[in-house]
This record gives C-alpha cells, sequence and structure tokens, in this order.
C-alpha cells in the first residue's frame, strides 16, 4: 500500500511572517539591496532601480554581502534558474537574512528554464535566513520543482527558512523519470549529493501550490525526505494547494513531512488532489511518514480522488500518519468528499521507526472513502499498532450513494482490516459518533467496524452508532447486525444507538474561509452540531489530556459529548 523514501516549538505565526515581508518600498531599503528589472543591465551596479540588473544569469554570478536583499520587479517575467549557495551567499543568518522579493505593483515571476530529473527553479542550498517573500514562480520548462531547500556542505543545520505570500505552480517529476524528485517545494535532509545535512526552523506560509487544472500532472505540494529526522521544527500554514493531478504511480501527499521533527501542518486548505492517480499506495491530502512530534490541525481536505471517475488504486486519503510516525496529533480537521478516508493511520514500522503513539481527536469527516478507495472512512492498516493509538471525539458521517463504484460493498465506518493482532497497551476508541446511510453495491449501508482477522486489544467505550439497513459490526468471524447483538457480545462498554440530531446531517458543503487569515475552517462546518435532544449529549466517557477544548472551540465538560461537537 506504501512505498515512501526512507531517508512544535514555538515559531513566528503568520503575523510576523507577514510584517517581516512587508518590504517592498525601494525607499526603505538598505544597503546590500539589489535590483532587477527587464529595463536594467547586467553592468549596472544594482543598487537602484535606475541601476536595476536585467538577467537571472547576473544574479546567480554576483557574491553577496551579508544580509542581502535581491529584488525582482513586480509584474515582470524573469526566465531562468535561480541558484543560491555557500559560493554566492557566504554569510547569512537568521538574524540577518538573505531575501529575494519583488518590489513595485504585483507579483515578479520567475519562469523556469532547466531541465533535468534533480532541476529547481529556485535552488537555497546551505543558505541561513533564505527568504523568498512574494515572487510568483512557473515551470516554463520541464523543471522537476519550484523552490528546493537542502544543505550539501555542513552538518551544522541550515537555519531560518522562509517561503512566504508566493505563488509556486506546475512543477512535478518529469515525464519518464525514474526519480521521486518533483513538487512546487521540495525540503531534503539528505540532499542531492547524498549528504545527510540538516534543516531547521522553516516556514511555509501564506502561499498557493498548484497546477493549472484538477488533471495537470503537476504534484506534490510540499514533498522530500530526510536522514533520519533531521529536518527540525517545521510550520505550514495558511497555504491553499489545489489541482495536483500528479502522474499515475504517485506516493507524494499533497503536503508531506517525511523526516521531520516538531512540524505543525495548520490552517490549510487543501482540494483536487492526486486525479491521475491509479496505484496503491498513492496520494493523500497530509500526510507524516517517518515522521516525530507532528501536529496536523484546523485544516479541510477534500476531493482527494480521481478525476473525471474512478477507474483503479486506492488511498486518496484526507489525512495520514503514516509508517514511523511518532508522538502526533491529528486534531480539529475537517475532511470531505474524498475518494479514500478521511482519516488513517498507517501503522507500519519504517526506517526501523516503530509507528505510535498517536492520537487523533475531534475531527469532522463527512461523505469520504466515496470510492470505497479504502473501505473505511477511518482507517487502522495494515497491522495492529504496537504503541498506543487513541481516537476519540470524532464525528464520521456517510451517506454517499457508493453502488455504482466498481468496488462491491460499502465502506465500513472503522475498518481495521489486512491482518490479527493485539493494539498496545493504552489504545481505544471513545466518544466517536459513526452515523453511516452510505448504500453499497449489496443494497445495504457500510459496516460500523469491519475487523474481519480479529485485532483485539483496544478499548471500546460511549461510541455512538446511527443508520438504516445496515452491515451492522464485523468482528473475526462474527457479524452483529443489531445494536442489541453488539452490546451483548460485551466488546464495548457505554455504547449508544440512536439518531444524533445533527443540525444538518451531510449538509457540510465547502467551507469558505481565507487559510491566510490564520482562522478556520472553524466554526464551518455547523452542519454537526447536536441539536437538543440528541442521545449524544452528556453520554460521553472522560479522556484524560483531552485538549481542552473541542472541534467548536467550546470547553469540554465532564462527562462530554459525544462526537465532535464535544460540548
Amino acid at each position: 500500500m506504501r512505498t515512501r523514501w526512507l531517508a512544535a516549538t514555538a515559531v513566528p505565526g503568520i503575523l510576523g511572517a507577514l510584517l517581516a515581508g512587508a518590504l517592498t518600498d525601494p525607499a526603505q531599503a538598505a544597503a546590500g539591496t539589489y535590483y532587477v528589472s527587464p529595463n536594467g543591465n547586467d553592468s549596472n551596479s544594482g543598487l537602484s532601480p535606475s541601476q536595476a540588473w536585467k538577467t537571472i544569469g547576473k544574479v546567480n554570478s554576483f557574491t553577496y554581502p551579508q544580509g542581502s536583499l535581491v529584488y525582482f520587479e513586480g509584474g515582470q517575467t524573469f526566465t531562468g534558474c535561480l541558484v543560491f549557495n555557500s559560493t554566492n551567499v557566504p554569510a547569512s543568518s537568521a538574524s540577518t537574512p538573505f531575501r529575494v522579493y519583488s518590489y513595485g505593483t504585483g507579483q515578479a515571476t520567475i519562469q523556469s528554464s532547466c531541465t533535468g530529473d534533480t532541476s529547481a527553479a529556485i535552488t537555497a542550498d546551505a543558505v541561513n535566513g533564505f527568504q523568498l517573500n512574494n515572487i510568483k514562480v512557473v515551470n516554463g520548462s520541464t523543471t522537476a520543482a519550484g523552490v528546493l531547500l537542502q544543505n550539501q556542505t555542513s552538518s551544522t543545520a541550515t537555519t531560518g527558512l522562509r517561503i512566504t505570500n508566493s505563488d509556486i505552480s506546475g512543477f512535478g517529476t518529469p515525464s519518464g523519470s525514474t526519480s521521486a524528485f518533483g513538487a512546487q517545494i521540495m525540503v531534503l535532509g539528505y540532499a542531492l549529493n547524498s549528504h545527510s545535512g540538516p534543516l531547521d526552523d522553516i516556514q511555509i506560509l501564506n502561499n498557493k501550490l498548484h497546477g493549472a487544472s484538477v488533471t495537470s500532472t503537476a504534484g506534490p505540494g510540499i514533498y522530500g525526505w530526510g536522514s533520519g529526522v533531521n529536518i527540525t521544527n517545521v510550520r505550514v500554514e495558511g497555504n491553499t494547494v489545489y489541482n495536483l493531478g500528479m502522474i499515475a504511480k504517485t506516493v507524494g501527499a499533497a503536503l508531506q513531512a517525511n523526516g521531520w521533527n516538531g512540524a505543525v501542518f495548520q490552517h490549510n486548505v487543501v482540494h483536487d488532489i492526486g486525479a491521475n492517480v491509479t496505484s496503491c499506495g498513492g496520494t493523500s491530502g497530509i500526510m507524516a511518514y517517518t515522521s516525530n512530534n507532528v501536529t496536523i490541525r484546523y485544516n479541510e481536505i477534500y476531493r482527494v480522488q480521481p478525476s473525471p471517475a474512478y477507474t483503479a488504486g486506492c488511498d486518496w486519503d484526507g489525512i495520514d500518519l503514516d509508517g514511523g510516525t511518532t508522538n502526533s496529533v491529528v486534531e480539529y480537521n475537517y475532511t470531505h468528499d474524498n475518494a479514500g478516508s478521511g482519516l488513517a493511520a498507517y501503522t507500519s514500522t519504517a526506517a526501523s521507526r516503530v509507528w505510535g503513539p498517536n492520537t487523533f481527536r475531534y475531527n469532522i469527516s463527512q461523505n469520504d472513502d466515496w470510492a470505497n478507495a479504502q473501505g473505511g472512512l477511518f482507517v487502522v492498516v495494515p497491522s495492529a499498532p504496537k504503541n498506543a493509538l487513541s481516537i476519540y471525539g470524532n464525528t464520521l458521517f456517510s451517506n454517499k450513494d457508493q453502488s455504482a463504484n466498481k468496488k462491491a460493498g460499502a465502506s465500513a465506518c472503522f475498518n481495521f482490516g489486512f491482518s490479527t493482532g493485539t493494539w498496545a497497551s493504552g489504545s481505544f476508541l471513545k466518544d466517536n459518533i459513526c452515523y453511516m446511510a452510505n448504500k453499497g453495491s449489496s443494497g445495504k449501508t457500510g459496516q460500523f467496524y469491519y475487523n474481519p482477522y480479529t485485532q483485539t486489544g483496544m478499548t471500546l467505550a460511549n461510541n455512538l452508532y446511527y443508520g438504516t439497513n445496515t452491515g451492522g459490526w464485523r468482528w473475526g468471524g462474527t457479524t452483529y447486525a443489531d445494536f442489541a447483538a453488539w452490546k451483548a457480545a460485551g466488546l464495548e462498554t457505554g455504547g449508544v444507538w440512536g439518531d444524533p440530531l445533527f443540525t444538518s446531517p451531510g449538509g457540510g458543503g465547502t467551507c469558505s474561509w481565507s487559510p491566510p487569515s490564520g482562522t478556520g475552517p472553524q466554526p464551518c462546518p455547523q452542519a454537526y452540531t447536536l441539536k437538543a435532544g440528541s442521545p449524544a449529549l452528556g453520554t460521553g466517557t472522560p479522556v484524560s489530556g483531552n485538549g481542552g477544548v473541542d472541534y467548536y472551540g467550546a470547553t469540554i465538560p465532564n462527562p462530554p459529548n459525544i462526537g465532535a461537537d464535544a460540548s
């Protein structure tokens, strides 16, 4: 299913990044500020708009003093590929950064002209304090990457890297390439020259990462790999990521942590991803792989799916904590209308890293796994987790008619398929809502649990189930056709059956919000707030260390409600 490359601390928020990127007025320019314009001349000094350079070739060949700023004229296009490294930027730091900005009106465009399996429109190699702000980067050739961040020379971490307020589009693995290299932004802790070069304090904020259309072969948005977990303290926030159709055999996600230690993905919107994928081990919206201490929260992810229709393949998950991911949390996200699972725990050991402990809480999933591409709205596969897995306070809803899909059956609420095994001590599923009305090819809706090989050891408590003509609860060799039979089996304590009385079940839709605002998608979707009289009200069981607030930001009482509207 998955084949991958082996290979949050306090950081300034969006406001700080915007203020740091606000310098676009030449009157504010300091010494070491250089201008580039189509009306310039490479014989000029570059030190003022009237003395601007003209070409990217000149920019690459100049040696910059510490703290330099390179301005490209807004609204103009510059053809070539920028390369910054220890040769032309011999001294820089997070406190005296090397910056590449637009000046004047609008964004300057860097249109790549370089080719090759590991080519990049803009390369920052071992440049501390590198900042790219308010630049448009487009693939003008068969360039693999838009921006490449790496460290080919030092065993000391390259630090203070910023990509902000930019529009990066059209990049991906070149046709016919056998390399996995290619994305709008590549982040490498294992550099192209096979050097294990650490990177630290990376912020990727308020960008647009995309292709030209839903079926473009561009993608992923952010990709790469570490050497162990040597990419540290990363914030991916406020980005809009879309129209990344990718290639048929894709292993990357729209946004992916690979070899990261200490990362936050928040307030991103990701949609229309993986249109061309026909393989298994395919794409996801946001994914962590062989990474530690990753928090994924406040994101909206939808239409991770094949287009124009499902033909073959699997995955297309909303959010996936994949192989080798440890000490990570997925919380307060809204996933909907994805061809695969809204939430996925792919529990394999990878790069000698044993998966878990990890937590999924207070997420809302609407009509995910519409293609039955994973077999569950929430999947825990391929094996029982060897470290604790905590799943609580989630709302999972489906009324998607799956009867026309090529795969038989209907998606379950929770799928524990592929193998037997005992979940690690401390694992549990509590206070989740499963509302299943997704008609399948058999005419029945999906099962609440699909656990055919009898994974055991998890604690099941106070989950609420509802649906009509359901497939029941499949546990090992037994299918429990109704709630009375399930309750009598003694596999769960405090389970509840009944209509949760959502405000508007199935009415979540697509939220209207701006990722750079630093808020959202909450309070959308209001569709899954609970009405008076709901059997979910006050019938949950307390969970220690529960985060304090529910999906809607309200303080969680004791006892909580069942589901994402826990208060």
